[in-house]
């Protein structure tokens, strides 16, 4: 039952985190879009004529809104590498439940062999490498 609220909140989260990375993206290209043509627009209106006031606040209004749409896409970015990062993480929590999974269905003279390898990968796998020594391995054990 854990397992399967564990899943759930996992897919809550995912799906919370798709949603802001959807709507900052489409605000970002909503807000770009719509500057750009407030932008041209005073642009049109300072060669035909309009009058000089009307043509630079809306120019101006268009330039802020595309710092605006700037500013979603740089929020958009880092959201997505907040993301990716959390991902990362969940990956490698899974792949060493899986390992440690396995190598209680190994036989047991095999077991003790193939967790040293496993302890071996999960310490270097993310950091400077670190060497597997038999104190370490006894070091390990009885903190279990």
């Amino acid at each position: 039952m854990a397992e399967k609220k564990k899943v759930d909140h996992l897919e809550s989260y995912y799906r919370t985190n798709q949603l802001h990375l959807q709507w900052s993206f489409w605000a970002g290209l909503a807000a770009l879009t719509i500057g750009l043509l407030v932008l041209l627009f005073g642009i049109y209106l300072t060669f035909n004529r309009g009058s000089a006031i009307n043509s630079a606040v809306t120019s101006a209004a268009g330039v802020l809104t595309e710092f605006i749409g700037a500013g979603f896409f740089y929020l958009y970015s880092k959201n997505l590498k907040q993301l990716n990062i959390f991902y990362e993480k969940l990956i490698k929590n899974q792949d060493t439940g899986y390992a440690i999974h396995l190598v209680n269905q190994l036989p047991e003279n095999e077991r003790a062999g193939a967790a040293t390898a496993i302890i071996g990968a999960l310490l270097s796998r993310s950091g400077p490498s670190t060497e597997l020594t038999p104190e370490l391995v006894k070091a390990l054990n009885e903190k279990r």
